[in-house]
């Protein structure tokens, strides 16, 4: 019987060829996972090669970022000086390698740091379209005189924070729509960009999002995926009760999305897809990480002469767990638990995994807190940098 000849394997020099000639590999490698981009640079020395100089070439955020703004390190700047993250559709389109022509750019702002935003959006041309319920001028809402010495727990230990739902996420204080119009080719296009101040920090309020699917992030220095391979290798997504958004939840479904309301077996039993029960952090092992080129990016100043210097983006010291709810595996509802820090000896609020952690370091601020409100200005403050991983485990076990 007639048996088909089999293939023969392609000769060593013409994978060379194919691996060293961009146009070539450059249309093998874009329809690839990120999953499968990985797999294929751990092939051999070409491979490997041929994938980072494909990653650094779709990955370049100067190139994302001047659709909106023609200076993007001036931004990336504004970012690492202020702590603005890019969270929602954008950052999502970023690390998919896909571009939706309607969408906006959203970024999620610090308590202290969305006067600053606001004004530098103004200066790059951009112009405020209030809503119905907001003033006319944006600087009737926004005080440039946040105070972050500002006692932020009361006497008893209780956080001065409204977390009601008086927005659509209750984790969030205001959003601030700007818009620009710019030619494109043929046609002028206008450009939405949206300011949302947090409460608390932007990672408690993304990790409170809609669904897994946008819980990615661009830093100044680097893109985050929080549950990357149930988001862009299964093209999943788990829905967050309380955001009451499910018109977004649709958006994203016509995007491609498959979202659940609750977990099913198959999200039980791979543990990667959602990491049932485990304390998660920004950049952590489970994370996708992308660093980004920072040259040309200013640094952040000092704060004060006598506080340490602060050249990392805060989002990284950030964490929270996702546990389910319910008593069967049929009706397992997702919930996403975080622990927050609010100490006046941080210039910024935290979010943690863990209720113990968290106690351990609001413990550890009280005598600090006391020296600074007792013998320093406003002026002098004494800004701490937040504890690394190690002094956490200490603080946690003393």
């Amino acid at each position: 019987m007639w048996e088909p000849e089999r293939p023969r394997p392609l000769p060593a020099y013409f994978l060379q060829e194919v691996f060293s000639t961009a146009p070539v590999y450059d249309l093998i490698l874009c329809d690839l996972s990120p999953r499968t981009l990985v797999w294929l640079s751990r092939t051999c020395r070409r491979a490997h090669e041929a994938v980072t100089r494909f990653v650094r070439r779709v990955y370049n955020i100067n190139r994302h970022l001047s659709r909106y703004f023609p200076d993007p390190l001036a931004f990336r700047s504004l970012q690492a000086r202020t702590g603005l993250v890019i969270s929602g559709s954008n950052a999502l389109q970023f690390l998919d390698r896909s571009f939706y022509p309607e969408s906006d750019l959203d970024l999620y702002a610090h308590p202290g740091h969305v006067y600053e935003a606001l004004e530098w959006l103004e200066s790059v041309g951009y112009k405020f379209q209030p809503e119905e319920w907001q003033q006319r001028d944006w600087h009737d809402e926004v005080s440039a005189d946040w105070d972050g010495t500002a006692r932020r727990i009361n006497r008893h230990g209780e956080m001065l924070i409204n977390l009601e739902p008086d927005m659509v996420y209750s984790d969030v204080a205001g959003v601030y729509t700007f818009t620009r119009f710019v030619a494109m080719d043929t046609e002028t296009v206008m450009l939405k960009v949206q300011i949302i101040a947090s409460k608390c920090n932007p990672i408690q309020t993304i990790t409170q999002f809609h669904s897994t699917c946008v819980m990615n992030i661009i830093t100044f220095d680097a893109a985050y995926s929080f549950y990357p391979v149930a988001t862009f290798e299964e093209r999943m997504a788990i829905q967050i009760p309380g955001s009451n958004r499910l018109d977004v939840v649709a958006k994203y479904v016509q995007r491609g999305w498959r979202v659940y309301a609750v977990f099913g077996p198959e999200h039980v039993t791979r543990p990667q897809l959602f990491l049932l029960n485990e304390k998660r952090w920004v950049g952590d092992r489970h994370c996708w990480s992308i660093p980004l080129d920072t040259a040309g990016v200013t640094p952040r100043p000092v704060l004060s002469l006598s506080s340490e210097r602060f050249s990392w983006d805060p989002s990284i010291q950030n964490g929270w767990t996702m546990e389910y709810e319910g008593d069967s595996a049929a009706i397992y509802v997702p919930k996403m638990r975080t622990h927050l820090v609010m100490t006046t000896i941080f210039r910024y609020n935290y979010s943690f995994p863990e209720d113990k952690l968290a106690k351990a370091i609001r413990n550890w601020s009280l005598s600090q807190g006391q020296l600074n409100h007792a013998e320093l200005s406003r002026q002098n403050w004494i800004w701490c940098i937040h504890l690394d991983s190690n002094q956490c485990i200490a603080l946690t076990h003393a």
